[in-house]
C-alpha cells in the first residue's frame, strides 16, 4: 500500500494543506483564508495561524479519505519572529517580514554601526525587529525563552519541541550582532523535529506519534519541492511574490541577489520580489473583472499600448532591497485602456523575473528548462509572459498552488525521495522575447532614475498618516 504524507503551508493569505502519495499525486487538499489584516502594524497572532493550519489540514485529510499518514511537513511565511515562553506559548503578535516597517530605523542604524550591506541585513531580516522589541519592551524580551519563526511555531505546537532550520537561522544572525533572545536548537529542514502530540492529532483525525519534519520558510520548501535540488537546476516559484534562482555547488556572489543555504545540495543563488500575484490581485481589484479576461490579455503584445510598469507596489527585495520603493507606470495616455494596464502589470512581473535572471552568473551555460511552481503558474498568460521575457523554456509542474512541497519534504524526512511531476512545457516566442528585451532596457533604468522621488513621496505619505 502506497504511503501518504500531509503537507501544511501557511502563507500571508491563509493556510493550505495537501495529502500526497509516493507517486507525487494529490489525494486531498484544504484551504482556509487568513483573518483579514486590520489597520495598524503588519502583524498576526500566531495562535490564529495554528487554528487556520489545523483546519486546512483536517480538510485535506477528509477529502483524501484519511489514508495512513507516514509524516507531516511544514512550510510557512517569514521571517516572522515569534517570541515563546517556557511553555512554548507566544508572547506577542508576530511582525510580518518587510511589511512591518516599525524596525526600519533600527535596521538602518545596525547596518551603519556594523558596516553591513542591505543584502546582509535586508528589510525582511528578523534581527532588527528583535532589537526594536528589546529597545521598547525589554520586559517582554526578558520573558522569552527562545525565538522561532512561523514554521518553528507551528512545529512546536505539533510536537512540543522548539527547533529552527539553518536557512531560517540566517535571518536571525548577522556579523557582529547577537540576537537578544536565544535561538532554539538547529536541525536540517528535511530532518525530523519530533512526533505529533495527542491534542493536535485528535483535531486532525490522526493517531499521535506521526513524525513531523523540521520544515523551513515556505519559499525554500517550494524551491526544493519544485525539484531544483542539485547544482545547476533552476526554478521559478510564482505566488504572492516571485522567487527565481538556481542551485549552486557553493557560495557565489551576484550584486542584488542572495546566496543562501538550500534544503538540497549546495546553496541557492537568486532573488525574492515583494509582489507578483499580489500585484495582479491589486490590478484585478482596481480594474474590475475585465482585468481577468485572459483571452483579451493574451491578445495584447508585451508592453501593450507602449506601457512599462515597475512592479514595486509593496517596496522591493531583489534586486534593489528598498522597502520604500514604489510602483510606477510609464507610457500611459488618454487612449490607454484598463485591459492594457492589466497586461502591463503581468509584463511588469515578467520583467522583474528577467531583471533577476540577468544578474545570475553563468546564465548562458545553464542547461534545462526553468521549473515553474506556485499558484501563479495557473495563470497561462503570466506563465507565457515569463517564458517570453526570459527567452527560455519553462517546465510547468503538476498541481500548481497546492501544498505539495511540504508533503514531499515530509517524505524526505523519513528517507523517501518523491519528485514532482512535470505537467507540460512552454516555449518562448522569439518576436515577443525581442520586444521584452526592448522593454527591459527601459525598465532597468527606472528605479535608479526614480528612487529619490519614491522616497520623497513616501515621506509625504508618512506625514499624512501622522496627522
Amino acid at each position: 500500500m502506497s504511503l501518504a504524507a500531509l503537507g501544511l503551508d501557511l502563507g500571508l493569505s491563509g493556510a493550505r494543506a495537501a495529502v500526497v502519495d509516493e507517486s507525487g499525486e494529490l489525494l486531498g487538499r484544504g484551504r482556509v483564508a487568513g483573518k483579514p489584516r486590520q489597520a495598524g502594524p503588519a502583524e498576526r497572532d500566531p495562535e490564529e495561524w495554528y487554528e487556520e493550519t489545523i483546519a486546512a489540514g483536517r480538510m485535506a485529510l477528509d477529502e483524501a479519505g484519511h489514508p495512513g499518514i507516514a509524516a507531516i511537513g511544514v512550510g510557512a511565511l517569514g521571517p516572522c519572529p515569534v517570541l515563546l515562553d517556557a511553555a512554548l506559548r507566544p508572547l506577542a503578535p508576530a511582525p510580518l517580514f518587510s511589511l512591518d516597517q516599525r524596525a526600519e530605523a533600527t535596521r538602518q542604524r545596525l547596518m551603519a554601526a556594523h558596516g553591513l550591506s542591505p543584502e546582509a541585513l535586508g528589510p525582511d531580516h528578523a534581527l532588527p525587529k528583535l532589537h526594536w522589541w528589546h529597545e521598547r519592551e525589554p520586559a517582554l524580551i526578558g520573558r522569552a525563552t527562545c525565538v522561532v519563526d512561523a514554521t518553528g511555531f507551528l512545529v512546536a505546537r505539533l510536537t512540543g519541541r522548539a527547533v529552527m532550520d539553518p536557512i531560517t537561522a540566517e535571518d536571525y544572525t548577522a556579523p557582529g550582532i547577537a540576537p537578544p533572545v536565544p535561538l532554539p536548537p538547529l536541525a536540517r529542514a528535511d530532518s525530523l523535529a519530533g512526533s505529533l502530540l495527542p491534542g493536535t492529532a485528535e483535531r486532525l483525525g490522526l493517531p499521535p506519534g506521526v513524525p513531523v519534519a523540521v520544515g523551513s520558510y515556505d519559499s525554500y520548501v517550494d524551491i526544493w519541492g519544485s525539484g531544483a535540488r542539485k547544482p545547476g537546476e533552476r526554478c521559478i516559484v510564482l505566488g504572492s511574490t516571485l522567487i527565481l534562482g538556481r542551485v549552486t555547488a557553493g557560495p557565489e556572489h551576484a550584486p542584488g541577489l542572495r546566496c543562501q543555504p538550500h534544503i538540497g545540495e549546495g546553496r541557492f543563488l537568486g532573488g525574492w520580489t515583494s509582489a507578483a500575484g499580489s500585484l495582479l490581485d491589486w490590478s484585478r481589484g482596481l480594474l474590475g473583472d475585465g482585468a481577468a479576461d485572459r483571452a483579451a490579455l493574451a491578445s495584447l503584445m508585451p508592453g501593450a499600448g507602449g506601457l512599462v510598469l515597475l512592479p514595486y507596489f509593496a517596496g522591493e527585495r531583489a534586486p534593489v532591497w528598498d522597502p520604500a520603493a514604489r510602483g510606477a507606470i510609464l507610457g500611459a495616455t488618454l487612449a490607454t485602456t484598463g485591459q492594457e494596464l492589466a497586461r502591463a502589470a503581468i509584463d511588469g512581473v515578467a520583467l522583474s523575473a528577467l531583471d533577476i535572471a540577468t544578474r545570475l552568473p553563468g546564465r548562458d551555460d545553464a542547461a534545462g528548462a526553468w521549473r515553474l511552481a506556485g499558484g501563479g503558474a495557473r495563470n497561462a498568460v503570466l506563465a507565457q509572459a515569463l517564458a517570453d521575457a526570459l527567452g527560455e523554456a519553462l517546465a510547468l509542474l503538476a498541481h500548481p498552488g497546492e501544498a505539495t512541497a511540504p508533503a514531499l519534504l515530509a517524505f524526505a524526512a523519513i528517507g523517501r525521495t518523491v519528485m514532482p511531476r512535470v505537467e507540460r512545457r512552454l516555449a518562448p516566442d522569439p518576436a515577443r522575447h525581442a520586444r521584452f528585451a526592448r522593454l527591459y532596457a527601459i525598465y532597468r533604468g527606472l528605479y535608479p532614475a526614480l528612487a529619490d522621488a519614491m522616497h520623497e513621496l513616501g515621506h509625504l505619505a508618512d506625514q499624512k498618516e501622522d496627522r
